[in-house]
């Protein structure tokens, strides 16, 4: 009887150890929880298209130290967690700054994530007017950017009590 309690203190506070100090990079944010969904075959090949595995690997050192470079690996990741937490499939595109600069898309998508990356992916090309999306084009032009969850469809603008994800005075994860 001794032992299995040894036995059995020795495993619960393994798990314990293991369940508080290990950095999960599949964890997600309640916010993003709320949001995700099954994305369709069309979505996923088209989010795709903007996909960069060696620059998402750079951005999130913490999911490129779980699972590699392989650039399948890191999609398949992005897809099923990386976008629901609004992270940059590549440097070149950040859906909060895309969602924020550009009102118009705002009205149409509201908070729907995958909306965004659909219609940069299928227009940017096409409608190369829009403002550059990415975090650094913003601050150069003084603008405010919210998150894209910050949103609702059929209005314009955050929704009141909204706080901004970058600032002027205050841009997270850019170089100056």
């Amino acid at each position: 009887m001794k032992k299995f309690v040894k036995a059995l203190s020795l495993a619960l506070a393994t798990l314990m150890a293991v369940s508080v100090f290990t950095i999960d990079s599949f964890a997600m944010s309640a916010q993003g929880e709320a949001h995700r969904r099954e994305l369709t075959s069309d979505e996923v090949k088209t989010i795709y298209t903007v996909f960069n595995a060696k620059e998402y690997a750079a951005m999130y050192p913490d999911v490129q130290k779980e699972l590699g470079d392989d650039e399948l690996t890191l999609f398949t990741h992005f897809v099923t967690f990386g976008i629901w937490e609004q992270r940059q499939p590549t440097v070149a595109f950040n859906v909060d700054v895309y969602a924020s600069r550009n009102s118009d898309l705002q009205a149409v998508y509201g908070d729907d994530i995958v909306g965004y990356y659909l219609h940069y992916a299928n227009t940017k090309k096409t409608e190369g007017w829009r403002p550059i999306p990415t975090k650094r084009d913003a601050l150069w032009n003084n603008c405010t950017i919210y998150s894209v969850y910050d949103f609702v469809k059929g209005q314009t603008g955050p929704k009141a009590g909204a706080v901004p994800v970058q600032t002027l005075n205050y841009h997270p994860g850019i170089d100056d």
